[in-house]
């Protein structure tokens, strides 16, 4: 696995646990794995710790059944966001995407 690359499954998560939360920065976080968060029961996430991700991965939170709203306005560094991007996630009716201004690859 690449240095500074987040690994985060579904399947690490206890259940029961609907919320995750990156709260502390981590300058050497960089990018997200491929299936971060794919397939999570989880109704919430905060990323307000991942601002140095400059590389979001394929699937990202993608088939999130649960996962009403999310807010991804602390990825102020994201510059490429890979395929299936919060797809299939059939509760969710609000995507904050408002720092996404330096976006300029999406696959």
């Amino acid at each position: 696995d690449a240095a500074g690359c987040l690994h985060f499954e579904s399947e690490w998560i206890p259940e029961g646990i609907l919320s995750i939360c990156f709260a502390k920065p981590n300058p050497s976080i960089t990018s997200t794995a491929q299936d971060f968060l794919l397939g999570s029961n989880v109704t919430s996430v905060d990323l307000i710790g991942l601002q140095n991700v400059t590389s979001v991965g394929d699937s990202f939170m993608q088939e999130c059944g649960s996962l009403s709203s999310v807010d991804v306005t602390a990825l102020t560094s994201v510059t490429s966001i890979g395929e299936c991007f919060l797809s299939e996630c059939s509760s969710l009716v609000s995507v904050h995407l408002s720092n996404f201004a330096k976006v300029t690859d999406i696959s």
